[in-house]
């Protein structure tokens, strides 16, 4: 079993549909959902977050909409759980359609965009660790 980390980003994550969208896309392909619940970034946890985004110029618009309200957070795991989820969530730009990223937008009549999409999967083992850490600590405040 491998786990990741999924966040409904904020606007979104204020739309009950959208994370029973969500949950249910991940659950279709086979993924559990652990723990789940709202969170609320500040700057030095979406530092941490995006660590490797951190000095690129959308960056600073990336760590304003990430602390701009609250996310939903969730815990995932099942068989090649990264990878699933990853292919399941799409492109952050030009997703493909029957993917969240593509789906959510149409859903609530909005435009497609890049920095302040719909959902955050983690993208490595590596990665799942670190966002479940400050996922958890968030969880906790």
């Amino acid at each position: 079993m491998e786990k990741s980390y999924v966040m409904v980003k904020p606007e979104f994550a204020n739309y009950p549909q959208v994370i029973d969208y969500v949950k249910s896309q991940l659950q279709s392909v086979g993924m559990q959902i652990v723990k789940e619940g709202y969170i609320k970034y500040d700057a030095l946890s979406a530092r941490k977050h995006y660590a490797e985004h951190v000095g690129k110029d959308f960056y600073q618009g990336l760590e304003e909409y990430i602390t701009s309200d609250k996310a939903y957070g969730m815990e995932v795991q099942g068989d090649d759980a990264i990878a699933k989820i990853r292919k399941l969530v799409g492109a952050t730009k030009n997703p493909d359609p029957h993917t969240i990223r593509y789906e959510v937008p149409k859903m609530l009549n909005l435009p497609l965009r890049i920095t302040q999409n719909v959902v955050h999967a983690s993208d490595s083992v590596n990665s799942a660790e670190r966002e479940l850490e400050i996922f958890y600590t968030l969880l906790k405040k």
